[in-house]
């Protein structure tokens, strides 16, 4: 038979042959078998197409078509409108024997947030470019190759509208199948056959995967472009048809397609249907049936609604969503504010648009909420995460008229395809009769004791469907707490009370300078009515030395010649040690120049310095010979690789062990050292998902402090990485003091007592995050609750950094709490507010929390510009 005829009889019969035996033997075959065609793009050939599958669906073969759809292909799409119509031909004309599928090869090495992320992005390209065509086929399945190492579970894909995934070993293997938490089935394993295969092959293939018990999943590649004509492609697909036809038994095996197994595979699958009441507030009657049924759902509500609360006899408080009607600025932040004030901690923050969502789904109000309802009547809009991290939904049925139960029925199958979750719009107005509002819960009550339907709510649905990713929530949190936008000027007040701060600080400095050094003690004391001092200082002190005279003289406590003078004398009292053989920075250097120090070399520290000297080298009008100092020591034989060594036990080892490794390499970048980040550059997409990207970069070298992150803000501007950790410490921390009511402000500080110096931050876990307090002594005792307890403090030049960072009700608060309790009698500010007492050692400070508080009020004084733009005047 030539391929003409092939077709000729395959057109004309359609889809009328699927009572082959193939399908008859259903309910005695043992091993379902699925076909998967894997490498169409956009950019194909519909008639190349057509003529590979018609040797296949001509043997009542079913077909899954998997559609490589990424930003690239996407962009191609609409140049090539031919494949999108027959694509959606054939799921029409063939039904039963066409499954759609998107291909994400590199779905399963990503990031879990990340790959509902780009399960969300591909599904809606493929649903607008068929709706491009007339088409509102939207794909349920996704093909994705199997990583090296243990098999991912891919949960989270729900999110996105995908019911299934298929992982795709490279050599080939013996299937098994999931069902995952969020209710998806995951088939991993398969037979791939190679490009363009012989019969041999092919026959090769399928008696190597017949062998193997269970289901069998086969795996084809759409030639390529070195086929030539469509008999070619015709070709190939006979070979793949006519080799089922001889290999695979009707008794033993029948084919599937992926739409169909996972109602064949395991425990019953569950269609979410989602409830939202659409209420005005003024009659609750069916709220208060649904509480009092326990049915859960969303009630939408304009900002300004006071409702009545529904009854007690809810298990749980119905979730809320506020609804928008307009883009105006001030109706938006009036939504933020009833959404956002005063929702509960650990709530599902959603918005309901009643205008079209392609015009609001970009808004920049809309981010911070975790759902976002689209509630348009001609809603286009798509649904999974958005490039801002909020699960875009759409509504799929709106009840305004009560139904019988039967035409309930008809009209929930008909609200969305097979399977696919049900957003249900209930205009509360329709159901104020209480019988009518009785009938619909009982419906509801009914559909919800099935094992095929599952109510949920707004908030539920978002639980249900996506997967647990506490980066992406820290940054959805912190974009409700925006940074400061603008740099507008403090008021006269404000401005009078940081120069009365500003003072404070210095008094440390003014005190306890070395007359004959210029170099200030590390820390002081007050002991028997005396003042004490460390008179040691590392080169991070020195660097803070450095940059609070510069501060200092930028707001006018300093005038010209105290400034030169004080710089002059600091600037020739940097030390240098000898360490194997290098001269380098010494490790700890004698304030008053009576003692030897250490010579072991410190990068952190270091850096600390080399940022401390740029920044001075570009304010001061005159040249200090700093190029010379820098260029004294031997600095780049410490440089590995493009990782900076330091010492650690007599020996040089990488400075790259913690959070302050972005603000080491940009240190030393400065007076271009050839060091490199020792994190991953973010691959390209939204600013939120390379946030997401950055914070899991982040979590892996440890918890984050305030510090550096705001230090390098303050002194260089924010780099991404730098502006990620600050937005997510953030969050954590306001979300600590709602949940607690505890002001928390968390930051590298000394402390009173053995081991004098303790690092306080977040650490981002998988499922989570927790509070820290690390010590360089590793000793068993500083690890347990008790000395924890006893070290949390709220970090006075931390407090002094968020406000000048992000001037807000919170920080204001924080800078008071160490106005109040922090300041003291000699020492200026002490490191901090104990939280167990509500007090501060009024008896000890440092030179690091009076300098950077110096930095944080010059910073604020002079516009929010950083230190690297303040140039001196004269």
């Amino acid at each position: 038979m030539d391929r003409r005829t092939f077709l000729s009889r395959s057109l004309a019969g359609g889809a009328a042959a699927l009572s082959s035996p193939w399908h008859m033997a259903h309910a005695a075959a043992t091993h379902p078998s699925l076909l998967i065609v894997r490498n169409v793009t956009p950019r194909r050939s519909a008639s190349a197409l057509f003529s590979f599958l018609d040797p296949i669906t001509s043997q009542n073969i079913p077909v899954c078509v998997a559609v490589k759809f990424d930003q690239e292909e996407w962009d191609g799409a609409s140049q090539n409108v031919k494949l999108m119509e027959a694509l959606y031909k054939l799921t029409v004309d063939y039904p039963g024997l066409i499954d759609l599928a998107i291909e994400l090869p590199g779905l399963a090495s990503e990031l879990p947030y990340l790959r509902m992320r780009a399960a969300s992005d591909a599904r809606n390209r493929f649903t607008q470019a068929m709706a491009n065509v007339g088409g509102t086929y939207t794909p349920q399945t996704v093909i994705a190759d199997m990583p090296d190492g243990e098999v991912p579970t891919l949960e989270g894909l729900r999110s996105a509208g995908f019911l299934t995934s298929f992982l795709i070993p490279n050599d080939g293997g013996p299937t098994e199948v999931w069902r995952n938490a969020d209710g998806t089935q995951q088939v991993n394993g398969g037979w791939r056959f190679p490009p363009a295969p012989s019969g041999d092959e092919v026959d090769a293939t399928v008696a190597q995967a017949s062998a193997q018990e269970g289901h069998l999943v086969f795996v084809a590649s759409f030639p390529g472009d070195d086929a030539q004509g469509d008999d070619a492609f015709f070709d190939q697909g006979a070979i793949l048809g006519d080799a089922f036809r001889r290999n695979l038994s009707a008794s033993r095996n029948y084919f599937i397609l992926p739409s169909e197994l996972r109602f064949r595979s395991g425990a019953a699958f569950a269609r979410h249907v989602v409830l939202c009441v659409d209420s005005d507030g003024a009659n609750d009657t069916l709220r208060t049936q649904l509480a009092t049924a326990n049915v859960p759902f969303t009630t939408l509500l304009p900002p300004n609604a006071a409702p009545k609360p529904v009854t007690d006899q809810a298990e749980t408080a119905p979730h809320r969503s506020f609804v928008a009607s307009t883009p105006d600025a001030d109706a938006w932040q009036a939504v933020r504010r009833a959404t956002f004030d005063a929702g509960t901690l650990g709530s599902v923050h959603s918005i309901a648009l009643e205008q079209d969502g392609n015009t609001l789904t970009n808004a920049p109000a809309l981010a911070g909420f975790e759902v976002v309802l689209d509630m348009a009547d001609t809603s286009t809009g798509g649904i999974g995460f958005d490039d801002q991290g909020s699960l875009q939904l759409g509504v799929s049925l709106v009840l305004d008229t009560p139904l019988a139960p039967a035409k309930f029925q008809d009209a929930l199958r008909q609200s969305a395809p097979h399977g696919d979750d049900v957003i249900i719009l209930i205009k509360e107005s329709a159901f104020a009769r209480p019988e009518d509002a009785q009938a619909l819960v009982n419906t509801l009550v009914t559909l919800g004791s099935s094992d095929q339907f599952r109510l949920l709510d707004l908030a539920g649905q978002f639980n249900a469907v996506s997967i647990k990713s506490e980066p992406a929530r820290l940054l959805r949190a912190a974009s409700r707490w925006p940074a400061r936008a603008d740099s507008s000027a403090v008021d006269t007040q404000a401005r009078d009370q940081l120069m009365k701060d500003a003072q404070t600080a210095w008094t440390y400095f003014d005190s306890f300078t070395d007359p004959d050094t210029g170099l200030v003690p590390a820390t002081a004391w007050i002991e028997n009515d005396q003042v004490q001092t460390y008179r040691f200082s590392t080169m991070w002190d020195t660097g803070t030395l450095l940059l609070a005279i510069v501060s200092a003289h930028s707001i006018g406590i300093l005038d010209d010649g105290a400034f030169e003078a004080r710089l002059a004398k600091a600037l020739a009292g940097l030390s240098t040690g000898t360490f194997d053989g290098l001269k380098l920075p010494k490790g700890l250097t004698s304030t008053d120049g009576k003692a030897k120090g250490d010579d072991d070399y410190n990068a952190s520290d270091t850096s600390r310095l080399l940022t401390a000297l740029h920044l001075v080298q570009s304010y001061a009008k005159q040249d200090l010979g700093i190029a010379q100092i820098v260029r004294g020591w031997n600095l780049d034989q410490t440089i590995k690789d493009g990782i900076p060594l330091t010492v650690r036990g007599s020996r040089l080892v990488s400075a790259y062990r913690s959070n302050y490794a972005a603000y080491i390499a940009r240190g030393f970048g400065l007076w271009d050292f050839p060091v490199k980040s020792p994190y991953a550059d973010p691959r390209p997409g939204s600013r939120f998902d390379q946030g997401v990207q950055i914070l899991h970069d982040i979590a892996r070298f440890g918890p984050i402090g305030t510090e550096p992150h705001l230090l390098e803000a303050v002194e260089l501007g924010a780099s991404p990485l730098a502006r990620t950790a600050a937005d997510a410490l953030f969050a954590a921390q306001i979300e600590e003091y709602r949940a607690t009511g505890k002001l928390t402000c968390v930051s590298e500080g000394p402390v009173n007592r053995e081991p004098w110096f303790v690092y306080q931050g977040y650490q981002i876990t998988e499922d989570g995050g927790n509070w820290t307090a690390e010590t360089l002594d590793p000793s068993p005792r500083f690890k347990t609750k008790g000395f924890v307890r006893a070290v949390d403090m709220l970090n006075s030049k931390g407090a002094f950094l968020w406000n000048a960072h992000r001037t807000n009700d919170y920080t204001n608060r924080l800078v008071d709490e160490v106005r109040e309790k922090a300041k003291t009698e000699k020492l200026g500010f002490s490191p901090g507010v104990f939280a167990i007492t509500g007090t501060s050692d009024q008896a000890y400070s440092d030179i690091n929390t009076n300098g950077v508080i110096l930095q944080a009020i010059a910073y604020r004084l002079n516009g929010g510009i950083p230190c690297v733009d303040w140039k001196q005047k004269g």
